[in-house]
């Protein structure tokens, strides 16, 4: 069970088929069917439409707590935690664990009135910050993806909606959200790269709207691009 869940996932053309998935691992396509099934039942993996299967919910919990655990997190920390002190305000990191943006750094400023969000929380990819601002730097295919994993069936319609937004975060580098994610909430984001400028996750500050205003939240811009644009650095070395 291992061996497949390990090739459903990490395989380098992922995701696969059942019977892809079946010769990868050298199991039976009748062993692989049982395996990949009770996966599927216990949140490990889910099921893409004529794609393939996924990491499933309770692996990306898994992921992120482990994650939280290692050493490789210390970087993201140290990121959210040096733009919360910058700005005053809440300072979040996501990765893109399969078809979800998954916090997995967080930093609270001393405010009794702040963004509330925990790790592990997954983000909405249309309404959030960082939803858009990892949307904007992925192929359109890639972006299909990521979105049907929110609202299925609806998902093209859903991305037509939000392209020129998406078009203005790619340009300008970086996405905003004013109140949509959460009423009384404002936030900017932008995305983390990988070596072929795909967005593997992203960065955010966010503050109530009532103190975090317009010009507070894009006068904290240069912080966050500087701060993606090194993590970025360090994500292709």
């Amino acid at each position: 069970m291992l061996d497949v869940l390990d090739v459903a996932v990490t395989h380098d053309r992922a995701p696969l088929q059942l019977g892809e998935i079946a010769a990868a691992a050298g199991v039976p396509p009748s062993t692989a069917s049982r395996l990949v099934g009770l996966l599927v039942e216990r949140g490990f993996l889910v099921q893409m439409d004529r794609s393939g299967y996924s990491a499933g919910p309770r692996l990306v919990h898994l992921a992120v707590r482990t994650l939280d655990q290692m050493h490789a997190a210390d970087r993201l920390k140290a990121a959210v935690e040096s733009l919360a002190e910058q700005t005053g305000e809440s300072a979040s990191a996501g990765l893109l664990v399969g078809d979800q943006i998954v916090l997995v750094a967080r930093k609270e400023p001393a405010h009794s009135l702040r963004a509330v969000a925990h790790v592990g929380d997954v983000l909405n990819p249309l309404t959030s910050a960082m939803g858009k601002a990892v949307l904007a730097m992925l192929p359109v295919r890639r972006q299909l993806e990521i979105v049907r994993a929110t609202v299925g069936e609806q998902a093209e319609q859903a991305l037509r909606e939000t392209r020129e937004e998406l078009a203005t975060a790619r340009s300008e580098g970086f996405a905003v959200d004013e109140e949509s994610y959460a009423v009384g909430l404002r936030c900017r984001a932008t995305a983390i790269l990988d070596r072929s400028g795909h967005a593997v996750g992203g960065i955010s500050i966010a503050g109530p709207a009532a103190r975090f205003t317009r010009e507070n939240a894009n006068a904290c811009v240069p912080a966050l691009l500087a701060e993606a644009g090194r993590l970025s650095l360090e994500m292709r070395s």
